[in-house]
């Protein structure tokens, strides 16, 4: 038997085996890597899919909330509440000033009672109604009507109109000195922003 040529047969052999496994471990890493990106795949496709039912909820909170907020909307201001309530006080008090007192007119405040001095320029009524006595201004804007105290016409005729109230001008010096003798009763109307009475008529006591 020639024992070289066994041994190369040998070799042979061998070689091809040793070729053939590597081949086969070559396709399996081949095959290894070409699974890798899938199977990340389907995990990061995984995992986006499980986090859209999160980013579904966060969407309905804030849709509940939103319905929420419009529920929230619908409860009237308290401005309205209070806009009411005055409309209807100012409805009370000038609808019960008849007999003397205050009453609102719009932007105007009236007042009957007893005519008192306080200071140049500077007088107070004190309400027939038993309210606190209030401060107002006079000018020579201020239109001031006289029955017979303050003044008269001629200096001793009574001079009133139907309402029973004065119709003769007088100036502020004669209602100053009218109303230091704190016995002429008189309707004011004021501006209660400014204090400024806009006309002071006197009313007739025979």
């Amino acid at each position: 038997m020639n024992t070289a040529a066994t041994t190369s047969r040998f070799r042979g052999r061998t070689g091809r085996r040793i070729a053939a496994a590597l081949v086969a471990a070559a396709a399996l890493s081949l095959g290894a890597t070409a699974c890798g990106p899938e199977d990340s795949g389907a995990d990061s496709s995984g995992s986006s899919a499980s986090a859209q039912p999160t980013s579904g909820s966060s969407s309905d909170n804030s849709g509940s909330q939103g319905q929420g907020g419009g529920k929230g909307h619908t409860a009237p201001p308290a401005a309205d509440k209070g806009g009411a309530n005055g409309g209807g006080n100012g409805g009370a008090k000038g609808g019960g000033t008849g007999g003397g007192g205050a009453a609102n007119a719009g932007n105007h405040r009236m007042y009957v009672g007893t005519l008192k001095y306080l200071a140049p320029g500077k007088l107070t009524i004190k309400p027939e109604s038993g309210d606190r006595e209030q401060a107002f201004l006079v000018s020579n804007a201020t239109r001031i009507l006289g029955a017979a105290a303050i003044c008269s016409d001629d200096g001793g005729t009574v001079s009133i109109g139907d309402d029973g109230y004065g119709t003769s001008k007088c100036t502020v010096e004669q209602l100053e000195k009218a109303a230091k003798t704190n016995s002429v009763t008189v309707r004011v109307t004021m501006n209660p922003k400014s204090g400024a009475a806009e006309t002071v008529e006197e009313k007739y006591h025979p």
